[in-house]
Order: structure tokens, then sequence, then C-alpha cells
């Protein structure tokens, strides 16, 4: 049996891989389903979302996908279905940073200052991969063409 366990390594190895496929394939299943004929620019899974910053406590992270579309950045949390749709014309400001509502997250994040329904200030945080790359696709997607829209000029980038 010793000589075997590579056999048992090897089935729980391909166990793990074949249930990450499944769960990408449901994902993107749903995703071409809600977002039929948009044109999605990026996107990411495995991304880790903190919350805004106007939730009341502290910040409660869950795990989902990322999605940039022409018009809007789009979240949803893969476990228990919450989702965050900010258009691109109310992102203010796209960065780096490490903490939300004040409190450390210990790790590098991506956050964004954006403005609510009401016109009101609001930030969230998510824990993304390539963070500079994202940044500068929200930037250059949706940032500055919001400001070419508000303002009615055009912008070099």
């Amino acid at each position: 049996m010793v000589q075997q366990q590579w056999i048992l390594i090897a089935f729980i190895f391909f166990g793990i891989m074949a249930y990450i496929v499944l769960i990408r394939r449901h994902d993107r299943n749903w995703i071409e389903k809600r977002f039929k004929g948009r044109t999605i620019l990026a996107m990411s899974f495995g991304v880790n979302y903190f919350g805004r910053a106007t939730e009341p406590g502290k910040p409660r992270k869950s795990s989902g996908f990322l999605l940039l579309l022409a018009d809007e950045l789009f979240y949803r949390s893969r476990a228990t279905g919450r989702e965050l749709s900010i258009p691109g014309n109310r992102i203010v400001r796209v960065y780096p940073g490490t903490a939300i509502k004040g409190i450390d997250l210990h790790q590098s994040v991506m956050k964004i200052d954006f403005l609510t329904a009401d016109g009101e200030k609001d930030s969230t945080a998510f824990r993304v991969p390539y963070p500079p790359q994202w940044i500068q696709a929200i930037q250059m997607q949706l940032v500055k063409k919001g400001i070419q829209e508000s303002s009615g000029q055009e912008i070099d980038g």
C-alpha cells in the first residue's frame, strides 16, 4: 500500500483540478447568461471583496469574480451571490491601498472611490490578481471615459 500512495495523491490532485474547472465553467455560463451580447473587457476569478466603506461593521470578505465591462465594474460572490455593480461614470478614483474602514487588511488591495446613486461618496476594496493592470484598465476604460462624458472634452490617453 505504501508504494501505491502516489495513486491516491494523483487522484486527490486531479479531483481538485476537476472541481476548479467545474466551478469556473459554472461561473462562465452564469456570466454569459447575465451579460449576453455585452463586451467583457477583463475578467478575474478568485477575487476577494471587502465590502463598501459605508456598510456598518467590520469589512466582510467574500470571494468571487470581477468583470470590467465597457460601462461598469461588476463583482459577484460565488458562495453568497453578493453583487456589486459600479457604473463607470460614477467611479472617481482607482488606486492601490491596504485598508478599508480604517482597518488594515494586511495585504495590497485595489481601492475604488465612487459615487452612489444618491450622489454620496463611498469606497470599496478588492484583492485582484495583477492589481496594476486592473487599476490601469479601469482608469483607461471607465474613469477617463466618465470624465470625458461629463466634461464634453476629449482626453488623450
